[in-house]
């Protein structure tokens, strides 16, 4: 009995086309769906762009509101880890308004150094500092075990930046 070529290459297609339409499938329902889920009931931030990859999860927020971001960011990132099934889980945040960018950018070393030498009560008189030289309509920094969130605000312009710490040298540093 001779196959024809036409049949197995049909057959190849419908499997193949099966196959990694489930992949994908899964991907949509059990990935996706769900961080979408998430995402739309915080109340601090509003997904900007979502993109589930074969290793890696991206994830774009836009910030609304600053000061309660940081609670929910933590639980987001918790539950996306859970779901990524092992893939790099990577958060950014879209406010980045270019004029307050070059506030953060200038004002980066005094930045850094604070936190180099765990000096973080630094931290929110620079951020006041900034607020009163820029005339910005608001300034803040909050904290947490893990990261520094930094917002800046001026008219309709925001800017959004999470600065991860580093906990290794956190007892024996001495500033």
């Amino acid at each position: 009995m001779q196959l024809k070529k036409g049949t197995i290459g049909m057959s190849l297609v419908a499997t193949l086309a099966l196959l990694f339409g489930g992949w994908f499938l899964y991907q949509k329902i059990e990935i996706e769906e769900p961080i979408r889920t998430e995402i739309g009931q915080l109340q601090s931030a509003s997904l900007a762009h979502l993109d589930v990859g074969k290793d890696r999860i991206e994830i774009d927020l836009k910030v609304t509101k600053p000061e309660a971001f940081p609670q929910e960011y933590r639980e987001l990132l918790e539950m996306t880890s859970k779901l990524s099934e092992g893939k790099q889980v990577v958060i950014s945040v879209d406010n980045q308004s270019a004029d307050l960018k070059n506030i953060w950018t200038n004002g980066q070393f005094v930045f850094t150094e604070a936190m180099e030498l765990h000096q973080y009560s630094r931290i929110p008189q620079l951020v006041g500092q900034w607020k009163k030289e820029h005339q910005l309509d608001a300034a803040s920094a909050l904290m947490d075990d893990n990261n520094i969130y930094v917002y800046l605000k001026k008219g309709t312009e925001d800017f959004y930046t999470i600065v991860p710490r580093t906990m290794e040298d956190e007892v024996t540093a001495r500033g």
